[in-house]
């Protein structure tokens, strides 16, 4: 079970490497025993295969105890020597060594003792292990959970009889399953080699780059860090791993694969009814499983579960589907007869019941409305299953059916279920259908569908807020929100409505794009503080109308307001399934992140958006754009551009349209290409709105600095001083026009209170330069320390390497990375030495054990954090981390 692909690298094991290492120079000088200890699956195998292949000048034995052997006297050890053991090694015994050792290697002897005593037979063991091992020996037995007794207490004997020779024994096992007696014997005579879970950065290193973050994060989370478990996931579950697990179910199928049926955890009494047999069969079932450690006892509990989900997944797939059938019935039944709530016997009844049961569709339906708020796509399951059950048409069900699947992100089935059933809807439930409907509509591209929904439903019911909310939702979701402001207008405004919030939220929103960012303040303020005030649940119910005074908190420069709710917002969507806006909610999410200066966290919520997003719905050039703005503060300059310009090729919207073309300017001058970026943002300057045309201005005067002049009159006419996000800008458009030390640094400290570090870096990263420029060396070196340590604390690799250059040309030695350790993983550390002691990528790769595409995808990962272009690069780069 422990064994991955023989070649792949091995991940995240560097401790127990080093603690194995360490006993093998131990043991040339004297005998030593290590235990490795780990739970299956753990990759303690790979761990030995590793250490072994380390071993270049010293022989390594390698054995392995097997289940179907445990009565084999001595076969671990057997498989482990029987190709050293031949008649010369008799030669080093005595005859009645070698006629009691013949009982196991018949070749040392043509007459194997009859009379054996065990006292005698492990000496001589001892004897022929010490024969073998006349130099530094190393001896490898695996699986030792499954060793014959005599193997156990040959160990038992060696350690308190130690081998006078130079001999490291490695005894791998689970620890769940290994004998008692082994483990007393080991007690305090061995070094313990713990092989537990992966860490997150392990397991992310395992997956690779190819998986987005989100997808690694949820793939971690549910393989619980362990190796075997998180490649089974990673790959649905190969035949292979399903031919292992299948292998260990081979015993008490019939209790096992009731358990499976019945749930997660279980008792026996439930399990005997299932499997249809006496509960004192499967209490001693369970004592088999418990000790294979197959089951597990949930503590303080009295019941049992599977050691993981997917061994319950292997064996609930090994029983017949009928067969299957008939035990969740068994198990519906039994949690009926015993009060259990509808919720606990769904599952159950969704797999057993039968077509027009009665009993079954109203268990569906009321487990389904219990479950609908907080997990959707299993409502929308039994919703489904329920109308599937009945032969009458249900529209109640059906509409509660459409809600969930859309709040889940079915978007399109959703759609469709709720035209089928809108005309015979009941005016009181029609309004917050058709609002939820047209949502849908808008998120699938059918504005016009939803536009023609909402105006002819509000001529029937004018004063239906749920149809007002959205017609203003759909406008600020369109970027034109003036046809319908009497509609803004007019909405509530008490606090006791509980449709004051999502409007309050859209008003400040509203206000904030069409007037003065300023005066809107109060308004995004007030309506921050009713969302806060708000429960989860009005949270939910309000998701786009608080993405939309999310956008608020950033237009008036409250950035880290603005984080805090897209977070709440995403993590309260994600906690309770809620997928219709998730990429929307991500792109904000990402954008705030890219302001906070957390790129990294940045580029995962703008992939899992990316992952998530629905195939019909717009919104990926919105996405590109922020990943463009994030690559291009991390220095990755060419990918960033590729991103920016596929984002405003591909966004109609207005606004997010001209943050795009911002990003992509920024990206621009952050690589350099200042001609093409000037050329093509001044041709659609007037276009851009005003928040976004004031940063445009301020690049604008970095990148053209014979209009310098001109960009930063533009930015003072139209900044707002009140505002310290405009101030920002403001000021650092007239230092890159002036050369103004003063005037950077006054944009720093407006960039430190509102929380922008990237900008509150770049500004300082440029008063250092012009203080440099004055004479004024020890002020200046301040600001560029400053400046190079937020750049590397958010990643943002060349504007680092600037600063760190700026630094050295006032004499100061500072290396480009300042903690390589937390700068390069560990392998690309590796790599890194390796490039440095003039290794070619095929060497590094044959010492690394790696293929020469993932070194150089390595090498390309490390040119750009250590902000090199060269593998000359890097040798400076740590010769210099070295020398300081």
């Amino acid at each position: 079970m422990d064994h991955l692909e023989p070649r792949a690298a091995l991940v995240g094991r560097a401790a127990e490497l080093a603690a194995l290492d360490d006993a093998a120079a131990r043991a040339r000088a004297a005998f030593r025993v290590v235990e490795v200890v780990g739970e299956p699956g753990t990759g303690k195998s790979r761990l030995l295969a590793e250490f072994a292949a380390r071993q270049a000048k010293v022989p390594v034995l390698r054995g392995r105890a097997a289940e179907a052997e445990r009565e084999v006297p001595f076969a671990p050890l057997v498989d482990a020597l029987v190709d050293r053991v031949d008649a010369a090694a008799a030669m080093s015994l005595s005859e009645p060594e070698s006629q009691l050792l013949a009982t196991v290697f018949p070749v040392l002897s043509k007459k194997p003792a009859t009379d054996i005593v065990r006292s005698r037979l492990y000496r001589a063991m001892r004897s022929l292990l010490r024969a073998l091992s006349p130099a530094p020996t190393i001896i490898l037995l695996d699986d030792v959970h499954w060793a014959d007794e005599s193997t156990i207490e040959l160990v038992d004997y060696l350690v308190r009889h130690p081998l006078p020779a130079p001999v490291l024994l490695v005894l791998a096992y689970r620890p769940h399953q290994v004998s008692f007696r082994l483990s007393k014997a080991l007690t305090d005579h061995s070094v313990r080699v713990n092989v537990g879970p992966l860490s997150a950065a392990d397991a992310h290193q395992l997956l690779g780059t190819a998986m987005s973050r989100h997808t690694r994060e949820r793939l971690y989370e549910a393989s619980g860090g362990n190796p075997f478990y998180l490649d089974a996931l990673a790959r649905r579950l190969p035949e292979s791993v399903r031919s292992t697990l299948a292998a260990e179910l081979a015993h008490e199928q019939e209790v096992t694969r009731a358990a499976a049926v019945v749930g997660d955890t279980f008792g026996p009494s439930l399990i005997a009814h299932v499997a249809e047999v006496p509960e004192h069969v499967v209490l001693q079932a369970f004592d088999d499983l418990v000790a294979r450690d197959i089951l597990r006892e949930v503590e303080g509990s009295g019941r049992f579960r599977f050691r993981h989900p997917l061994v319950r997944q292997v064996a609930y797939d090994s029983a017949a589907a009928g067969w299957r059938h008939g035990a969740h019935a068994r198990v519906a039944a039994y949690l009926k007869q015993v009060g259990a709530p509808a919720v606990r016997r769904a599952e159950h009844v969704l797999r057993s019941a039968t077509y027009g049961d009665r009993s079954a569709i109203d268990t569906l339906v009321e487990a389904a409305r219990a479950v609908a708020t907080h997990q959707p796509e299993t409502a929308a399951t039994w919703f489904q299953a329920a109308l599937q059950l009945e032969a009458a048409d249900n529209i109640r069900v059906r509409t509660e059916l459409a809600y969930c699947q859309g709040v889940s992100g079915q978007l399109r089935p959703a759609l469709d279920t709720f035209r089928s059933v809108m005309k015979s809807l009941p005016a009181t439930e029609r309004a917050a259908a058709a609002a939820f409907a047209a949502m849908i509509a808008h998120l699938l591209g059918e504005q016009d569908w939803a536009t023609h929904l909402l105006t002819t439903e509000l001529d029937q019911q004018k004063s239906a807020a749920p149809l007002r909310l959205q017609l203003v939702l759909d406008a600020a979701l369109r970027g034109d929100l003036q046809p319908i402001r009497p509609v803004l207008d007019a909405a509530p405004d008490d606090d006791r409505n509980r449709w004051a919030v999502p409007f309050a939220a859209l008003r400040a929103y509203a206000k904030t794009v069409a007037g003065s960012r300023f005066e809107a303040a109060p308004a995004v303020h007030r309506a921050a503080r009713m969302v806060d005030a708000s429960d989860d649940g009005e949270v939910l119910a309000w998701l786009p109308a608080i993405h939309m005074l999310c956008w608020a908190e950033v237009l008036i420069g409250d950035h880290r307001l603005a984080l805090r709710h897209f977070t709440k917002a995403v993590q309260l969507a994600r906690d309770n399934g809620h997928r219709y806006f998730m990429p929307q909610l991500l792109h904000g999410q990402a954008f705030a992140y890219a302001i906070a200066g957390r790129t990294a966290d940045g580029l995962a919520a703008a992939e899992e958006a990316l992952e998530t997003m629905h195939p019909e719905i717009g919104g990926r050039g919105a996405l590109l754009g922020v990943w463009c703005q994030l690559s291009s503060w991390r220095g990755q300059h060419a990918a960033a551009i590729r991103a920016g310009r596929r984002a405003v090729a591909a966004i109609d919207h207005p606004w997010l349209g001209s943050l795009a073309r911002n990003q992509l300017l920024l990206a621009q001058v952050h690589a350099g290409v200042h001609a093409a970026a000037v050329q093509e943002i001044v041709e659609v300057l007037p276009t851009i709105d005003p928040y976004t045309r004031l940063i445009s201005f301020t690049l604008l005067a970095k990148a053209d600095p014979q209009r310098a002049g001109k960009w930063a009159d533009c930015a003072d006419q139209l900044a707002d001083e009140r505002l310290d996000v405009d101030v920002v800008f403001r000021d650092l458009a007239e230092a890159y026009a002036e050369g103004d030390a003063a005037r950077a640094l006054n944009a720093a400290a407006a960039a430190e209170r509102i929380g922008m570090p990237l900008w509150e870096a770049t500004a300082r990263l440029h008063a250092g330069t012009c203080l440099a420029r004055d004479g004024q060396r020890e002020q200046a070196l301040r600001e560029l320390q400053v400046a190079a340590t937020i750049f590397h604390v958010c990643e943002a690799v060349d504007l680092h390497a600037t600063a760190v250059r700026e630094q050295r040309r006032l004499g100061v030695r500072v290396p480009h990375t300042g903690n390589l350790a937390a700068t390069l993983s560990p392998r690309e550390l590796d790599v890194a030495e390796l490039v440095c002691a003039g290794s070619t990528n095929q060497q590094i790769a044959d010492k690394l054990v790696l293929s020469v595409r993932t070194v150089e995808t390595h090498l390309t990962h490390i040119f750009a954090k250590l902000g090199v272009t060269n593998r000359a690069g890097v040798a400076r780069v740590l010769a210099s981390h070295t020398d300081d």
